[in-house]
């Protein structure tokens, strides 16, 4: 019969494992979703990974059997990252493996950008072993390898020109007959005197009206960023989400937002609280926050709004060039 010192050593041991399994940097407050070979932070826009990899058996040293376990635990965590990369959501109709199986030049490039990883952090095990963890931004070249090359909107809008004045005429124009003078009527025999009209009191300057309502949080004037609250809707995040009306129309992100933009700041950040969202960098100081009413698409990735607060949106999203430059955190 085993002790009970033995039992509390095997769950011990089962907890150490999946703390490093799961044992990647992540705020309290942080949006992380955990996968089979690795996590993926969509509040940081990272993907991390693990990797162990055991001293060999016959080494001439020890310091040879610590550079062969780092190298090994090195391999083992490129591979990890590599599957869970390949989990990552893009939209709601595919992710990052299915664009690998259908272009080798998307694979290959994946690769590459999997394999400059950067490491972490190193730790060294009481029996030789050594656990690599490596992160991989999903912003800039991994996500200039994913989006379509015709993602992203491409018209620009003209600033606003003043007319031009009309251009003389050759043609001169006819003379102008004068008409023949006619006398003037007589004075009125009464004329009666108006009334002085009292100047109105000057007012105040208006302010724009503040966006408010049931969905609808703004304190007024022009926003800088754009808060979903998408909490209890069984969202699910992505790399490229879209916000639509309640009708399907498309409010947010193709449309809207350059390829640029996309592949420098991430189409959208993502938060589990929506005070901590409101005050995040990512949106500035003035940002509307806005309640879906659901989730759409098949792997539920977008936000629908009301036809309200989509024409609110719409409307906010004309004063500032918050939506362009992608100043865009869910909460779910």
């Amino acid at each position: 019969m085993r002790s009970p010192v033995i039992y509390i050593l095997i769950i011990s041991l089962i907890l150490i494992s999946f703390m490093h399994a799961y044992g990647q940097p992540a705020a309290p407050g942080d949006a992380v979703e955990n996968l089979e070979s690795g996590s993926i932070n969509w509040t940081v826009g990272e993907v991390y990974a693990t990797g162990i990899g055991a001293p060999p058996a016959r080494a001439a040293n020890a310091a040879q059997a610590r550079a062969m376990a780092e190298r090994a635990a090195y391999v083992v965590a490129l591979r990890n990252l590599l599957e869970t990369v390949k989990g990552v959501r893009i939209d709601a109709e595919s992710v990052v493996e299915d664009f690998m199986v259908k272009s080798d030049v998307i694979r290959t490039q994946v690769d590459g950008v999997v394999k400059g990883a950067r490491i972490m952090k190193k730790s060294y095990l009481s029996d030789g072993s050594v656990e690599v963890l490596v992160a991989m931004p999903m912003k800039g070249a991994f996500l200039n390898t994913i989006l379509p090359e015709k993602f992203g909107s491409t018209t620009i809008i003209p600033a606003p020109q003043t007319p031009a004045p009309p251009k003389p005429s050759d043609k001169r124009p006819a003379p102008v007959q004068p008409e023949p003078q006619r006398p003037s009527p007589p004075p009125p025999l009464l004329e009666k005197k108006a009334e002085p009209v009292q100047p109105a009191p000057p007012s105040p300057r208006q302010e724009p009206p503040a966006a408010s309502g049931p969905n609808v949080v703004f304190k007024g004037g022009v926003a800088t960023g754009l808060v979903i609250d998408a909490r209890g809707l069984g969202l699910r995040p992505a790399l490229m989400p879209r916000i639509l009306d309640h009708q399907g129309q498309e409010i947010y992100v193709g449309q809207i937002v350059t390829r640029t933009n996309a592949v420098e700041q991430g189409v959208a950040g993502y938060a589990k609280d929506v005070n901590a969202a409101a005050n995040n960098f990512r949106v500035t100081d003035n940002p509307v926050v806005i309640k879906g009413i659901r989730a759409s698409g098949a792997a539920r990735t977008d936000v629908v709004l009301a036809q309200a607060d989509a024409q609110a949106l719409r409307q906010l999203g004309q004063k500032g060039d918050f939506l362009q430059y992608c100043r865009v955190i869910i909460v779910y």
